[in-house]
Protein backbone atom coordinates (compact mmCIF):
# COMPACT_ATOMS: atom_id res chain seq x y z
CA UNK A 1 0.00 0.00 0.00
CA UNK A 2 1.58 3.40 -1.14
CA UNK A 3 1.84 5.96 1.40
CA UNK A 4 -0.82 8.31 0.53
CA UNK A 5 -3.18 5.26 0.81
CA UNK A 6 -2.20 4.87 4.72
CA UNK A 7 -2.89 8.42 5.67
CA UNK A 8 -6.38 8.27 6.63
CA UNK A 9 -5.80 4.96 8.75
CA UNK A 10 -2.98 6.78 10.22
CA UNK A 11 -5.35 10.39 11.10
CA UNK A 12 -7.57 8.27 12.85
CA UNK A 13 -5.74 5.75 14.78
CA UNK A 14 -6.68 3.11 12.18
CA UNK A 15 -4.80 -0.11 11.89
CA UNK A 16 -5.13 -0.04 8.06
CA UNK A 17 -7.45 -1.23 5.80
CA UNK A 18 -9.84 -4.17 7.31
CA UNK A 19 -9.12 -7.30 5.56
CA UNK A 20 -11.28 -7.90 2.44
CA UNK A 21 -14.11 -10.09 2.89
CA UNK A 22 -13.27 -13.39 0.72
CA UNK A 23 -14.52 -12.84 -2.84
CA UNK A 24 -16.30 -15.54 -4.71
CA UNK A 25 -14.96 -17.96 -7.49
CA UNK A 26 -16.71 -15.65 -10.28
CA UNK A 27 -14.84 -15.07 -13.20
CA UNK A 28 -13.95 -11.43 -14.46
CA UNK A 29 -16.33 -11.28 -17.16
CA UNK A 30 -19.27 -12.48 -14.73
CA UNK A 31 -18.06 -9.45 -12.39
CA UNK A 32 -18.16 -7.23 -15.10
CA UNK A 33 -21.50 -8.36 -16.59
CA UNK A 34 -23.06 -7.46 -13.15
CA UNK A 35 -21.83 -4.00 -12.63
CA UNK A 36 -23.96 -1.08 -13.59
CA UNK A 37 -23.17 0.05 -17.26
CA UNK A 38 -20.39 -2.28 -18.39
CA UNK A 39 -22.95 -4.32 -21.05
CA UNK A 40 -22.10 -4.36 -24.52
CA UNK A 41 -21.44 -0.47 -26.00
CA UNK A 42 -20.79 1.10 -22.83
CA UNK A 43 -17.77 3.02 -22.25
CA UNK A 44 -16.06 6.50 -21.11
CA UNK A 45 -17.53 7.69 -24.43
CA UNK A 46 -21.14 6.73 -23.12
CA UNK A 47 -20.50 8.01 -19.76
CA UNK A 48 -19.40 11.03 -21.18
CA UNK A 49 -22.35 11.35 -23.19
CA UNK A 50 -24.55 10.44 -20.29
CA UNK A 51 -23.12 13.44 -18.28
CA UNK A 52 -24.14 15.69 -21.10
CA UNK A 53 -27.92 14.39 -21.12
CA UNK A 54 -27.64 15.42 -17.25
CA UNK A 55 -28.56 19.18 -15.79
CA UNK A 56 -24.77 20.43 -15.37
CA UNK A 57 -24.54 21.86 -11.56
CA UNK A 58 -24.11 25.80 -11.65
CA UNK A 59 -21.04 26.20 -10.12
CA UNK A 60 -21.76 29.22 -9.07
CA UNK A 61 -19.34 31.00 -6.85
CA UNK A 62 -19.27 30.25 -2.99
CA UNK A 63 -18.82 33.23 -0.82
CA UNK A 64 -15.65 33.24 1.10
CA UNK A 65 -16.04 32.13 5.06
CA UNK A 66 -17.03 35.40 7.24
CA UNK A 67 -14.14 36.99 9.24
CA UNK A 68 -15.33 35.17 12.49
CA UNK A 69 -15.64 31.68 10.50
CA UNK A 70 -12.15 31.60 9.49
CA UNK A 71 -11.09 32.66 12.94
CA UNK A 72 -12.66 29.55 14.01
CA UNK A 73 -11.81 27.47 11.84
CA UNK A 74 -7.78 28.39 12.19
CA UNK A 75 -8.41 27.43 15.75
CA UNK A 76 -9.20 24.55 15.39
CA UNK A 77 -6.66 23.49 12.15
CA UNK A 78 -4.15 24.98 14.99
CA UNK A 79 -4.55 22.82 17.41
CA UNK A 80 -4.01 19.83 15.25
CA UNK A 81 -0.21 19.81 15.68
CA UNK A 82 1.49 20.27 12.94
CA UNK A 83 4.25 18.18 10.83
CA UNK A 84 7.43 17.73 12.54
CA UNK A 85 10.26 19.64 10.95
CA UNK A 86 11.62 16.37 9.71
CA UNK A 87 8.53 16.64 7.31
CA UNK A 88 8.98 20.01 6.22
CA UNK A 89 12.47 19.12 5.12
CA UNK A 90 12.05 15.91 3.44
CA UNK A 91 9.24 17.74 0.98
CA UNK A 92 11.99 20.20 0.34
CA UNK A 93 14.24 17.22 -0.82
CA UNK A 94 11.23 15.77 -2.85
CA UNK A 95 11.08 18.91 -4.64
CA UNK A 96 14.76 18.35 -5.92
CA UNK A 97 14.99 17.60 -9.31
CA UNK A 98 18.16 14.93 -8.70
CA UNK A 99 16.59 13.86 -6.09
CA UNK A 100 18.99 11.36 -4.10
CA UNK A 101 18.43 8.80 -1.32
CA UNK A 102 22.03 10.24 0.43
CA UNK A 103 20.15 13.67 0.86
CA UNK A 104 16.96 11.98 2.08
CA UNK A 105 18.79 9.43 4.44
CA UNK A 106 20.76 12.56 5.99
CA UNK A 107 17.35 13.93 7.17
CA UNK A 108 16.08 10.77 8.18
CA UNK A 109 18.79 9.82 10.05
CA UNK A 110 18.46 13.29 12.55
CA UNK A 111 15.41 11.36 13.84
CA UNK A 112 15.76 8.14 15.77
CA UNK A 113 12.67 6.76 15.71
CA UNK A 114 12.23 7.85 12.32
CA UNK A 115 15.12 5.66 11.44
CA UNK A 116 14.70 2.61 13.89
CA UNK A 117 11.02 2.04 12.34
CA UNK A 118 12.50 2.51 8.36
CA UNK A 119 15.31 -0.03 9.69
CA UNK A 120 12.90 -2.26 11.10
CA UNK A 121 10.80 -2.38 7.98
CA UNK A 122 13.28 -3.06 5.57
CA UNK A 123 15.03 -6.11 7.58
CA UNK A 124 11.52 -7.27 8.02
CA UNK A 125 10.32 -10.34 5.85
CA UNK A 126 8.32 -8.36 3.62
CA UNK A 127 11.72 -7.06 1.92
CA UNK A 128 14.20 -9.41 3.12
CA UNK A 129 14.50 -13.05 2.45
CA UNK A 130 16.39 -15.29 5.35
CA UNK A 131 19.59 -15.08 2.87
CA UNK A 132 19.26 -11.27 2.80
CA UNK A 133 21.84 -9.61 4.73
CA UNK A 134 20.92 -7.21 7.39
CA UNK A 135 20.93 -3.81 6.50
CA UNK A 136 21.53 -1.04 9.24
CA UNK A 137 22.12 2.14 6.99
CA UNK A 138 19.69 4.24 6.40
CA UNK A 139 20.70 4.64 2.05
CA UNK A 140 20.61 0.93 1.88
CA UNK A 141 17.24 0.84 3.49
CA UNK A 142 15.86 3.38 0.78
CA UNK A 143 17.06 1.53 -1.72
CA UNK A 144 16.18 -1.53 -0.37
CA UNK A 145 12.06 -0.05 0.38
CA UNK A 146 12.50 2.31 -2.26
CA UNK A 147 11.33 6.29 -2.18
CA UNK A 148 7.60 6.04 -2.55
CA UNK A 149 7.68 2.98 0.63
CA UNK A 150 10.41 5.21 2.58
CA UNK A 151 7.69 8.42 2.08
CA UNK A 152 4.91 5.83 3.36
CA UNK A 153 6.65 5.17 6.36
CA UNK A 154 7.87 8.70 7.01
CA UNK A 155 4.48 9.96 6.96
CA UNK A 156 2.57 7.03 8.95
CA UNK A 157 5.57 7.63 11.36
CA UNK A 158 5.35 11.70 11.63
CA UNK A 159 1.96 12.54 11.02
CA UNK A 160 -0.42 13.41 13.99
CA UNK A 161 -3.25 11.37 15.20
CA UNK A 162 -7.03 12.99 14.49
CA UNK A 163 -9.38 11.86 16.79
CA UNK A 164 -13.67 11.47 16.40
CA UNK A 165 -16.25 9.77 17.79
CA UNK A 166 -17.68 6.40 17.02
CA UNK A 167 -20.25 7.54 14.65
CA UNK A 168 -17.47 10.03 13.24
CA UNK A 169 -15.23 7.21 12.43
CA UNK A 170 -17.98 5.56 10.05
CA UNK A 171 -18.20 8.95 8.24
CA UNK A 172 -14.38 8.84 7.99
CA UNK A 173 -14.70 5.20 6.62
CA UNK A 174 -16.94 6.67 3.93
CA UNK A 175 -14.30 9.32 3.07
CA UNK A 176 -12.18 6.54 3.03
CA UNK A 177 -13.44 4.48 0.58
CA UNK A 178 -14.38 7.47 -1.53
CA UNK A 179 -10.44 8.41 -1.74
CA UNK A 180 -9.17 5.54 -2.00
CA UNK A 181 -11.71 4.35 -4.56
CA UNK A 182 -11.00 7.57 -6.85
CA UNK A 183 -7.39 7.00 -6.34
CA UNK A 184 -7.22 3.47 -7.62
CA UNK A 185 -9.43 4.69 -10.81
CA UNK A 186 -7.24 7.70 -11.41
CA UNK A 187 -3.95 4.93 -11.59
CA UNK A 188 -6.01 2.90 -14.36
CA UNK A 189 -7.07 6.06 -16.54
CA UNK A 190 -3.11 7.24 -16.05
CA UNK A 191 -2.04 4.24 -17.06
CA UNK A 192 -3.78 4.22 -20.48
CA UNK A 193 -2.80 7.97 -20.79
CA UNK A 194 0.74 8.89 -21.78
CA UNK A 195 0.00 12.67 -20.30
CA UNK A 196 -0.79 11.76 -17.19
CA UNK A 197 1.67 10.88 -13.88
CA UNK A 198 0.26 7.63 -12.21
CA UNK A 199 1.92 8.49 -8.88
CA UNK A 200 0.41 12.01 -9.16
CA UNK A 201 -3.07 10.76 -10.19
CA UNK A 202 -3.18 8.80 -6.89
CA UNK A 203 -2.04 11.92 -4.83
CA UNK A 204 -5.58 13.58 -6.21
CA UNK A 205 -7.38 11.42 -6.08
CA UNK A 206 -6.13 10.25 -1.95
CA UNK A 207 -5.92 13.89 -0.81
CA UNK A 208 -8.51 16.67 -2.41
CA UNK A 209 -11.20 15.82 0.27
CA UNK A 210 -9.28 15.94 3.08
CA UNK A 211 -10.70 18.75 4.26
CA UNK A 212 -13.75 16.78 5.07
CA UNK A 213 -11.71 15.22 7.58
CA UNK A 214 -11.16 18.41 9.49
CA UNK A 215 -15.28 19.06 9.66
CA UNK A 216 -15.47 15.38 11.04
CA UNK A 217 -12.98 16.46 13.49
CA UNK A 218 -14.23 19.66 14.54
CA UNK A 219 -18.13 19.53 14.10
CA UNK A 220 -20.70 18.59 16.26
CA UNK A 221 -22.74 15.75 15.19
CA UNK A 222 -25.81 17.87 15.02
CA UNK A 223 -24.59 20.21 12.69
CA UNK A 224 -23.04 17.23 10.39
CA UNK A 225 -26.88 15.55 10.45
CA UNK A 226 -27.67 18.89 9.20
CA UNK A 227 -25.57 19.03 6.30
CA UNK A 228 -25.97 15.53 5.32
CA UNK A 229 -30.11 15.72 5.11
CA UNK A 230 -29.79 19.06 3.23
CA UNK A 231 -27.20 17.14 0.93
CA UNK A 232 -29.52 14.21 0.50
CA UNK A 233 -31.99 16.91 -0.02
CA UNK A 234 -30.47 17.51 -3.43
CA UNK A 235 -28.66 20.38 -2.37
CA UNK A 236 -25.06 21.39 -3.79
CA UNK A 237 -22.40 20.19 -1.59
CA UNK A 238 -20.71 23.06 -1.13
CA UNK A 239 -23.89 25.45 -0.97
CA UNK A 240 -24.81 23.30 2.02
CA UNK A 241 -21.10 23.33 3.96
CA UNK A 242 -21.15 26.78 3.56
CA UNK A 243 -24.55 27.38 4.58
CA UNK A 244 -24.53 25.22 7.26
CA UNK A 245 -20.68 25.11 8.70
CA UNK A 246 -20.21 29.03 6.98
CA UNK A 247 -17.24 27.45 5.24
CA UNK A 248 -16.45 24.32 2.57
CA UNK A 249 -14.57 21.29 2.48
CA UNK A 250 -12.34 23.41 0.15
CA UNK A 251 -11.77 25.63 2.95
CA UNK A 252 -10.51 23.42 5.41
CA UNK A 253 -8.09 21.61 3.16
CA UNK A 254 -6.52 24.35 2.30
CA UNK A 255 -6.09 25.75 5.69
CA UNK A 256 -4.44 21.85 6.81
CA UNK A 257 -2.56 21.50 3.62
CA UNK A 258 -0.95 25.36 4.59
CA UNK A 259 -1.01 23.93 8.39
CA UNK A 260 0.65 20.63 7.18
CA UNK A 261 3.15 22.21 4.71
CA UNK A 262 1.88 19.75 2.04
CA UNK A 263 2.99 20.44 -1.27
CA UNK A 264 1.95 23.28 -3.16
CA UNK A 265 0.36 20.56 -6.18
CA UNK A 266 -1.72 19.12 -3.71
CA UNK A 267 -3.13 22.93 -2.62
CA UNK A 268 -4.10 23.11 -5.89
CA UNK A 269 -5.96 19.86 -6.22
CA UNK A 270 -7.89 21.10 -2.77
CA UNK A 271 -8.88 24.36 -4.29
CA UNK A 272 -10.24 23.27 -7.58
CA UNK A 273 -11.63 19.50 -7.37
CA UNK A 274 -14.92 20.57 -7.89
CA UNK A 275 -14.49 23.11 -10.77
CA UNK A 276 -11.55 21.95 -12.96
CA UNK A 277 -12.32 23.55 -15.91
CA UNK A 278 -12.84 27.52 -13.97
CA UNK A 279 -10.86 30.44 -15.15
CA UNK A 280 -8.49 30.11 -11.57
CA UNK A 281 -6.88 27.58 -14.07
CA UNK A 282 -5.14 29.60 -16.21
CA UNK A 283 -2.63 29.96 -13.91
CA UNK A 284 -1.61 25.96 -13.29
CA UNK A 285 0.20 23.76 -15.72
CA UNK A 286 -1.68 21.94 -18.40
CA UNK A 287 -0.26 18.73 -16.61
CA UNK A 288 -2.63 19.60 -13.84
CA UNK A 289 -5.10 20.10 -15.45
CA UNK A 290 -4.91 16.90 -17.13
CA UNK A 291 -5.49 15.17 -13.92
CA UNK A 292 -7.88 17.70 -12.60
CA UNK A 293 -10.12 16.74 -15.40
CA UNK A 294 -9.15 13.17 -14.80
CA UNK A 295 -10.74 13.32 -11.24
CA UNK A 296 -13.94 14.56 -12.37
CA UNK A 297 -14.48 11.82 -14.74
CA UNK A 298 -13.36 9.75 -12.05
CA UNK A 299 -16.17 10.76 -10.13
CA UNK A 300 -18.82 9.77 -12.72
CA UNK A 301 -17.65 6.76 -12.84
CA UNK A 302 -18.05 6.13 -9.33
CA UNK A 303 -21.16 7.53 -8.69
CA UNK A 304 -22.18 5.66 -12.04
CA UNK A 305 -20.99 2.04 -10.81
CA UNK A 306 -21.95 2.26 -7.08
CA UNK A 307 -25.86 2.60 -7.09
CA UNK A 308 -27.62 4.56 -4.44
CA UNK A 309 -29.05 3.02 -2.21
CA UNK A 310 -26.58 -0.01 -2.33
CA UNK A 311 -24.13 2.02 0.97
CA UNK A 312 -24.75 2.78 4.24
CA UNK A 313 -25.83 6.37 4.36
CA UNK A 314 -23.06 9.08 4.52
CA UNK A 315 -22.72 12.81 4.71
CA UNK A 316 -21.78 12.90 1.27
CA UNK A 317 -23.02 10.07 -0.12
CA UNK A 318 -25.71 11.62 -2.58
CA UNK A 319 -23.48 13.82 -3.77
CA UNK A 320 -23.14 14.09 -7.47
CA UNK A 321 -21.09 15.92 -10.44
CA UNK A 322 -21.63 16.26 -13.47
CA UNK A 323 -19.43 17.43 -16.25
CA UNK A 324 -19.70 21.05 -18.04
CA UNK A 325 -19.38 21.96 -21.48
CA UNK A 326 -15.91 22.68 -21.09
CA UNK A 327 -14.81 20.18 -19.44
CA UNK A 328 -16.57 17.63 -22.09
CA UNK A 329 -14.57 19.01 -24.58
CA UNK A 330 -11.67 18.90 -22.62
CA UNK A 331 -11.84 15.02 -22.31
CA UNK A 332 -12.69 14.22 -26.00
CA UNK A 333 -10.21 15.92 -27.46
CA UNK A 334 -7.26 16.26 -25.67
CA UNK A 335 -7.24 13.34 -22.92
CA UNK A 336 -5.25 10.17 -25.14
CA UNK A 337 -7.46 7.51 -23.29
CA UNK A 338 -9.18 5.00 -25.10
CA UNK A 339 -13.07 6.64 -25.14
CA UNK A 340 -14.78 3.53 -27.13
CA UNK A 341 -13.06 1.03 -25.50
CA UNK A 342 -16.07 -1.44 -23.14
CA UNK A 343 -13.02 -4.05 -22.30
CA UNK A 344 -11.32 -0.93 -20.60
CA UNK A 345 -14.48 0.36 -19.32
CA UNK A 346 -15.43 -2.55 -17.52
CA UNK A 347 -11.84 -2.88 -16.21
CA UNK A 348 -12.63 0.15 -14.62
CA UNK A 349 -15.92 -1.26 -12.74
CA UNK A 350 -14.02 -4.37 -12.17
CA UNK A 351 -11.80 -1.76 -9.75
CA UNK A 352 -15.06 -0.11 -7.78
CA UNK A 353 -16.51 -3.73 -7.34
CA UNK A 354 -12.81 -4.74 -5.57
CA UNK A 355 -13.09 -1.53 -3.58
CA UNK A 356 -16.42 -2.18 -2.65
CA UNK A 357 -15.69 -5.84 -1.27
CA UNK A 358 -12.96 -4.31 1.12
CA UNK A 359 -15.34 -2.33 2.88
CA UNK A 360 -18.16 -4.73 4.03
CA UNK A 361 -19.05 -2.32 7.01
CA UNK A 362 -20.19 0.15 3.83
CA UNK A 363 -21.35 -2.30 1.48
CA UNK A 364 -23.04 -5.26 3.21
CA UNK A 365 -24.71 -6.49 -0.04
CA UNK A 366 -21.98 -6.71 -2.31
Amino acid sequence: MSWISNIFSRLFGGNGTPKPRRATSRSRKTVAAELPGTASGKSLAWLIHQAALSPEHANEPIEAPSADTLSRLRQHIHEIPPMPETWSKIQKILQQPDLSATDLSQVIAKDPVLTARILKTCNSSAYASSASPEISNIPLAIARLGFEETINITFCTLAPRLAGSREHQFQTRHIWMHSQSLSALMRLLSEASPLISRHDASLVGMLHDIGKLVMLHIEEGEKLKQLQLAIEGGEDSLTAEHAILGYTHIDAGMMLALHWQLPKEVQYFINFHHHPASPGMDAITERLRHHMILLHLSHLLLQHFIPEASAQPGIWQQSKRSLNVTSRQFLTREIALPMESTTFYAQLGEQVQRMQLQFPDLYPET
